[in-house]
This record gives structure tokens, sequence and C-alpha cells, in this order.
């Protein structure tokens, strides 16, 4: 079979169309001819058991007519000339020759007398029911009134009558026929009864056989009907007993027959006179009352003899439709192969680099259409062609300047491969770093050397990459090729090389830069510490001092008659405010309070202050549980909020400002919103200020976003981990 497609596969387009295209019409019309043989076969079958199910209902029919009718025309009889007997002695009863008593006496006597059938009698009632005569002695005079069939001969009193009786000792009841004539002068209904199935003998064969016999199907297909010990009642070609007939495997279809009484089964037989077995079909139903098996039959061969016709008719019209089909099929595939011949030869000259072949394009059909669109196509593949090799040589000289840019810089440049974390290529400066050679990085997994500190901060960088597309300026921890520990800033874009997700990634040894940057900072924690002792013990005691000899002052003038004294208390007015001033300012700069209190008293003071300083609306929302953080955390978190707030007022004109504290002992969100300015579409990420805030997020291991609010204003958000602070802190602490 694959050496078979192999060989189709190879074949030319010619040959493939003729050969499918044939195969496709021969396979299309074999499928409606078996589908019509099949359609056929299975009409002709279902005509063949309707027709012979039909006509064993038929005869069905027939016979159970015929013998109703000769059962009822039996009863009848009966009853009318027991009818005459009643009327013959009731006639003598008026001649006064006997007395009434002895004529009902006698009249008793020849009803019980008689026997209908095995088992029949008659009995008489009165219109009311009651039984006036019947063979049994202890049912006469019995009220019988409540039966259905009863009720009947009570209305109607003469007639035929069925109905269905069951006598004592017998388990289900059976089915009757009854025939009544009323003796009017005594009020009886005299009835003749007995069972249906007793009356076989009755049933004349003559009234019904030359019908059944009339009865052929195919040519030599009959009916029969046989008794369900195997004796036939009616057969045009046997007679005597079939119970031991066999068919040509030896199996008794007569004993089947009379054993499953109905339904159908096919067999082998042969009639008289003929010479070989032949497969016959034979439908049958039973007459319980009779005990006779009604029975049509036939033979399949004459049954399906259309069937061969149509068989014929198909296999006929195949050879002519393949005839036909052959040089239809031919000329039609050479229509579109020699077109497809000559574009082949193009393609052919195309692929080697010549694009000056075109088709001619002689139709407007699929193929002149093809032919169109290829003359187009290699118009534009020429133009293409011109074009690229422009775009080769430019992109070359890219590539030598993109080169000559990554070898050259001052930072270490690499490029990885994200899917296994493999190095592509490196600068001079990256292995500079490292301390590796080139052949000693290249091909090798970033896990294999200590460049990070850990390699979790690697893992960071992916994941923020994959997730943004690009890092600018993240801080990170690596290690020298002296095996330092170094601050630098890491920046990356997510690039495609060879059809793989890789890296472009700088490193920037910023060591120095964030030394100086953390001396700066610390120097001005310093100065600011300075600063608010300062004010706190030296200027907020003179001023103290200045208010007492203010005091003393007026004490004197008072004394000494002086009246106006309204301008002193003026000035000790403003004396006070300036020590209140004073200590806000001190307090401010150098919190000593925090370690002695919760984050949110902290924060609930610094609302206060702002207001009294900046005469702005301050309001702090907390929820959750109170916050715990320890005093280097804490201080860092407040000076971050005042800075926050200092900047919506003194840059963001801010009148008011919103400072909410919320979250869980794993979670904690700082926010500082206010309603002034905002920020400009462009923040300035190096101011001081901004920076300071930066690194104080830093020291406490938080993540600082500062952004537009929605509706206007500036909102500043600090999240950090409150339980993570105080281990560390009691970790510096004990290392102090």
């Amino acid at each position: 079979m694959n050496r078979f497609f192999k060989y189709f596969r190879d074949r030319p387009i010619g040959l493939k169309l003729f050969y499918t295209y044939s195969l496709i019409v021969l396979v299309a019309v074999f499928m409606v001819g078996i589908s019509a043989y099949y359609i056929a076969g299975k009409t002709i079958k279902q005509n063949i058991e309707s027709k012979l199910s039909n006509a064993t209902d038929s005869i069905l029919n027939m016979v159970e007519t015929t013998a109703q009718a000769s059962i009822k025309n039996y009863l009848r009889a009966v009853a009318e000339k027991n009818l005459e007997i009643a009327s013959f002695y009731h006639s003598r009863v008026k001649q006064g020759q006997i007395s009434e008593q002895e004529a009902k006496d006698r009249l008793k006597q020849i009803f019980l007398g008689q026997t209908i059938g095995n088992t029949g009698y008659i009995y008489c009632l009165d219109s009311n029911g009651i039984a006036v005569m019947h063979p049994d002695p202890l049912v006469e005079d019995v009220d019988f009134s409540h039966f259905a069939f009863i009720q009947s001969q009570m209305k109607r009193k003469q007639g035929y009558l069925e109905y269905e009786w069951k006598n004592p000792g017998e388990e289900n009841p059976r089915p009757k026929a009854m025939y009544m004539t009323y003796f009017e002068p005594w009020d009886w209904v005299i009835s003749v009864s007995s069972y249906r199935s007793e009356f076989a003998r009755l049933i004349n064969i003559s009234d019904f056989k030359d019908n059944i016999l009339a009865q052929t199907f195919g040519k030599t297909g009959y009916s029969y009907i046989l008794e369900s010990n195997g004796d036939i009642v009616v057969h045009p070609h046997l007679s005597g007993n079939l119970w031991d007939a066999v068919d040509a495997d030896g199996y008794h279809l007569v004993r089947h027959q009379c054993r499953t009484k109905n339904g159908k089964l096919f067999y082998s037989w042969r009639n008289p006179g003929e010479e070989i077995f032949r497969e016959k079909l034979v439908i049958y139903n039973y007459i319980p009352e009779y005990d006779w098996i009604v029975s049509s039959t036939g033979y399949l061969e004459e049954f399906y003899a259309p069937l061969n016709s149509v068989r014929n008719i198909v296999v006929g019209s195949v050879l002519l439709i393949f005839t036909i089909m052959l040089p239809v099929t031919f000329t039609f595939a050479r229509s579109i192969t020699r077109p497809l011949y000559q574009l082949e030869k193009n393609f052919s000259q195309g692929a080697a680099g010549n694009f000056t072949g075109r088709m001619e394009s002689r139709t407007k059909d699929e193929i002149g259409k093809l032919a169109l669109y290829f003359n187009q196509f290699m118009d534009r593949l020429e133009s293409y062609s011109t074009k690229i090799r422009a775009e080769i040589e430019e992109r070359r000289k890219t590539e030598e300047l993109f080169s000559k840019a990554f070898h050259s810089s001052p930072s270490g440049i690499f490029i990885a491969n994200l899917n296994n974390n493999r190095f592509i290529d490196a600068n001079q400066s990256f292995l500079k770093f490292t301390g590796c050679h080139y052949q000693d990085v290249i091909g090798k997994s970033i896990s294999e050397f200590s460049l990070f500190v850990q390699f979790k901060n690697f893992e960071q960088i992916t994941n923020m990459l994959e997730r943004e597309g690009r890092i600018r300026d993240m801080d990170v921890e690596f290690v020298n090729s002296e095996n330092k520990q170094r601050l630098g800033t890491v920046n990356a874009e997510l690039i495609n090389i060879w059809g793989q997700r890789c890296m472009l990634c700088s490193l920037e040894d910023l060591t120095e830069t964030k030394r100086l940057e953390r001396e700066i900072i610390e120097i001005s924690e310093s100065e600011r510490l300075q600063l608010g002792q300062y004010l706190h013990d030296d200027l907020r005691p003179h001023l103290m001092g200045i208010e007492v000899l203010q005091k003393v002052l007026r004490q004197k003038l008072v004394a000494k008659g002086y009246t106006d004294i309204a301008p002193v208390d003026k000035l000790r007015e403003l004396v006070r405010e300036a020590v209140s001033k004073s200590g806000r300012i001190s307090r401010g700069l150098c919190p000593t309070h925090i370690a002695d209190q919760a984050l949110e008293l902290t924060l609930e003071e610094l609302c206060r202050d702002i207001e009294q300083i900046y005469n702005v609306s301050c309001n702090l929302k907390h929820e959750g549980p109170s916050i715990q953080t320890g005093t280097i955390a804490a201080t860092h978190i407040f000076y971050i909020a005042r800075e926050a707030a200092y900047n919506a007022v003194r840059h963001g004109k801010a009148q008011n400002i919103w400072i909410s504290i919320s979250g869980t002992e794993e979670k904690v969100l700082l926010q500082v919103h206010d309603d002034g300015n905002g920020l400009p579409d462009k923040i300035d990420n190096q101011g001081m200020g901004i920076r300071i805030m930066h690194y104080r997020a830093r020291r406490i291991g938080g993540v600082l976003d500062i952004r537009k609010d929605q509706d206007k204003g500036t909102c500043v958000i600090l999240g950090f981990n409150p339980h993570m602070m105080i281990k560390e802190q009691k970790n510096a602490f004990s290392v102090l």
C-alpha cells in the first residue's frame, strides 16, 4: 500500500487527475448502483413479507368469519327449534291436555338432555336475570343480573352474543358463544351456549378452501392450513400429516411451525415432481379456537426475479459511463496540466534567479487568472529582489554599527536565551566584570556563574522582562571578578534571535555612585538631627527664657503705672507661637518619640503639625490592627509620609491631604493623596527628595510608587512587610 501511494504521489498531475476523477466517478456510480440494488432488494423483501403477511391475515379472517357464521347458524337453529318445542307444550297447556307445571317439567328434561358441542348446554332466564332452568340445580332461582352478559340478555332477549366465562375450577376465562330466543308466555329467555373452541367440527372447509387455494405468490407460491399436530386441513399439493416433514438440511419445519404457532421461517423445499430444493419463505399465524395454523409461502428466487434486472441495469450503466468518461477525463486533465507545465518551467527559472519568465493568458477561467497572477507575482518579485539587495546591504552596515557599539560599550552587555538561560554573546566589559574568557561564557548557563548574589535576582529580571517586555534602571547586587559584592543597575530588552526568545541585558557598576549617594543622605540625616537637636536644646529654651523676661518686664511696667502694655502682650504671644513652632519643627527633624508609640499615632501627630504649620487640611485614615515596625523602619516610613505631604503643599499647592494606612501583619500599604496640581507628564526621578524617598523605601525592603491620582493631585504608595522589618531590626541590633 505504501509503495502504491509513493508511486501515485510521484505521478504527473494529469495522471493524478485522470486516476482520481475516474476513480471518484467509478466509485460514485458503483455506490449509487449498490445503493439502488440494496434499496430494491430491501423493498422487495418488505413487499414479499407484507404480501405473505396480508395473505395470511386475510385467510385467517376468512376462516374466522366462516367459523363464526357456522357457529352462529348452528346455535340459532338449536335455539329456534327449542323455542318451537316450548310453544308446542304451551299450546297443549292451553288446550288443557296437560298442566303448566307438567309442561315445564317435560321441557326441562328436553332442554337439559341436549348437549351443545362437548360441554355446552341450554339454560333459561327470566326478564329479571334469575335462572329459571339450568343443568346445575344449585344455580336455579339464583339472580345473575350482576353479570354483564346477563344484563345484555335481559335487555335484548334474543339474538347472537359472545362473552368470556370461567367455570368453577378453571384458571382463566374462555370465549363462549350463545344464541337466545324469547318465549314470552312464560317470560323465558331460552339460551343455547357453548365454548367457541368446541365448534371446529361445525366449520365447512369447502366454504373457504377454493379461496385459499386461489392465493398465489410469484409463480408457484400458495397458502395452506395445518392443525397443530401436523394434519393437513387445506393444501394445494399434499394431504395427510406433515409432522415429520424436513427441509434440505433435515430441519423439521412443520414441528417448528406447530411449536411457535406464529412467525416466519426460511427453509429449503421441493414440491412433488420437482428435482431440486429451492429456498422458500413461509409466514404463519394461529387460530387458537380451532387449533389451526394458517400459512402463506413462496420461493425466494421467484420474488427476487426483478432484482436481477436491477443488477444487470446497474452493471451496464457502470460500464457505459466508464467508457464515455475515459476520453472526457483525459481531455479535461490535459487542459489543466498543459499550462501547469509552462508554469513549472517559469518557476524553475525563477528559482535560479531569473524573474523574466511570463505566462500567456488566453482564457478567463481559473487557469487564466493563475497566469495573470503569476505574471503580477513575478513583476513584484523582480522589484522586491532589487529592494532586498539594497536592504541586505543596509542591514549589513547596521549590524556592523551595532557590533561595534556592543563590543565597545563601557557597560557590561550580554545576550542570553530565555528558554534555557544560556549565554549567546557578551562584550569585553561584561567579561571584565566576571573575570572570564569569552569561550568560558558562551553557551554556558547563567546559573553556573556567581554573577548575581542570588540566582533569584536573575529570575526576578526574567519574570519582569516576560511581563513588561523591558526593564529600566533596576537595582541589583552582583559579584565582580575579584569576588566582591557590588551594586549595579540593569537595563534589558526582550528580543527575538533565530526564532528564539532572548534578552539583551546591560549591567552597569554603580557601587561607588551608590556609596556616595548613601554618604550624602547620611550626612543630610546627620545635619537634620543636629538641627533638630539645636532647635530643641538651644533655640527653644532661649525663646522660653525670652518669654520669662517678657513676663517680668510686664510686671515691672504695671508696677510703675504703665497702662499701654498691649504691645508687650503681643510680643509675648509671638514668642509663645515661636516656641510652639520650634517644638513642632524639632519633632519633625528629630522624631525621638517614634520608638515610644505605634506608627499610626506618629502619623496622627504629623497630620496635626502639617495643619498647624501650613494651614491645610490633613486627615489620617487607619484600617486594621496597630502596626509595629521597629524604630528604624518607623523613622523611614514617617519621613516618606512627611516628604510626600510637604511636596503636596510646597510644589502641588494642595489644600487637602489624605494619609491612609491599612493592611495585615504581613502586608501594609501607606498612601498619601492630595488635591494639588499633580505630577508633570514626565516626572524627574533624579530630584534629591524623590531619590531619598526611594532610598528609604529600599532600606526597609519596601516598594515605592509615585503616580498621578485618577482625578487630580498626586498619589504616593508605599508597600512593606512589618513582620520582616522587626526581624531585620533585631538582627541589626544583635550585630551591633
